[in-house]
């Protein structure tokens, strides 16, 4: 694994929490496949201090899993995201979601496209 840009190691976290749900540092850094193991260490804690991630100790370890409840703070995440890595350019957060390593399925192609329906027909009426 690269070195990863600002917000990328975070985005990369939340995303192995939503599929783990609870995780410690080890399983985070195994499923990133390498990378600093302090480095991701300290960023899991300093997502826990801003509320992203909730955290308990078990043993001589942390067990992190996502704050569901703190939407805002999943907002912000992507907020700082979208601006560090794409320049604030929603475009272009979009288009390096889809085009990024993994392929999209047919379905997933048909529900990207009705939110953009609901978003266009939200702005027509709102």
């Amino acid at each position: 694994m690269g070195k990863l840009r600002f917000g990328e190691l975070e985005f990369s976290i939340m995303k192995i929490m939503r599929k783990l749900e609870r995780a410690t540092v080890r399983n985070v850094f195994e499923e990133l496949g390498g990378g600093s193991y302090t480095t991701i260490m300290t960023v899991m804690s300093r997502m826990a201090d801003k509320k992203e991630l909730f955290r308990e100790k078990e043993g001589k370890q942390y067990v992190y899993w996502i704050n569901q409840k703190n939407t805002a703070s999943s907002k912000n995440l992507l907020q700082r995201i979208q601006q560090k890595l794409f320049g604030g350019s929603k475009t272009a957060m979009v288009s390096y979601l889809l085009e990024g390593d993994e392929e999209l399925s047919e379905n997933d192609l048909k529900e990207i496209e009705k939110l953009i329906q609901k978003c266009k027909k939200e702005k027509e009426h709102g």
